[in-house]
């Protein structure tokens, strides 16, 4: 019997091909599967619900008060590879800013203060996760010329030190307590 190179060639190829993908593919296909089987979390009771909020700060001297509503609302049910299914929620200002913001320091950055997450108003925290208020410090977001971004947290000193802004106070409406009963 002879064996053909060609045949040998192929096997080969197809067994290489059929590693990378059980290496490659299988575990993520597996993930996907696995998501899409979990069951979905239950509505929540409510859906919707706005936070009105009052901040004060001083900047080089003058004060200035931003009042406004942080608005949430339940957007169903996202998928993905961290947390399995969970609710989706979505948060906007009504003033319709994109954020709170402090200080434009340049056409690449922001300061700006964070008022918390649509997640924390909406009562839905996941188990064992708590959240803070970030008061009296504030974030920024930075833009580079390469398309990447970098956001993160500016301490009160930093704040003061660096761009001479001040937190003086921050009046939040208090997040909500929900309901996630699949009975009622």
């Amino acid at each position: 019997m002879k064996i053909n190179p060609l045949s040998v060639v192929i096997i080969v190829v197809t067994a290489i091909i059929a590693i990378v993908l059980y290496i490659t593919v299988w575990p993520w296909l597996m993930i996907f599967i696995g998501n899409f089987l979990l069951p979905s979390p239950s509505r929540p009771e409510v859906t919707y619900a706005e936070f009105p909020f009052r901040l004060e700060y001083e900047i080089n001297g003058k004060r200035i008060v931003i009042k406004d509503t942080l608005i949430c609302e339940y957007d169903g049910i996202g998928v993905d590879e961290g947390r399995g299914k969970y609710r989706k929620w979505k948060e906007h200002l009504a003033s319709g800013n994109q954020n709170i913001l402090l200080l434009k320091v340049n056409d690449t950055k922001e300061i700006y203060y964070y008022p918390g997450s649509a997640q924390y108003y909406m009562g839905d925290m996941n188990e064992g996760v708590t959240y803070t208020q970030s008061f009296p410090n504030a974030r920024y977001f930075e833009k580079y010329a390469d398309g990447s971004t970098r956001d993160g947290i500016i301490r009160a000193d930093e704040l003061l030190n660096k761009y001479n802004i001040k937190l003086i106070s921050w009046d939040y409406t208090q997040p909500i307590k929900n309901n996630f009963s699949t009975t009622k």
